[in-house]
């Protein structure tokens, strides 16, 4: 899986998560700057994303998440991408 699938995969499980079909993002997107984001949105996008990757995130990698980028290249580097 490449960074623009993943981007895309991460994408559509936002779009479900905070029930936004319009929603979109880049991978410069700030999660503050997403008005829906909040922790437990944070929290079952977390879940998603390790069910869907089939990943586990440890705490402080998510801790360093700022932008949908930093997301990108932990999912990247979990899933060896």
């Amino acid at each position: 899986m490449n960074r623009s699938e993943i981007l895309k995969t991460l994408l559509e499980i936002a779009r479900d998560v905070l029930d936004e079909d319009d929603l979109e993002f880049s991978p410069e997107t700030l999660f503050d700057d997403i008005e829906e984001w909040d922790s437990l949105n944070h929290i079952n996008m977390v879940v998603r994303m390790e069910k869907t990757f089939g990943i586990r995130f440890d705490t402080a990698r998510l801790k360093s998440i700022v932008k949908v980028q930093d997301l990108i290249d932990i999912v990247a580097d979990l899933k060896g991408a």
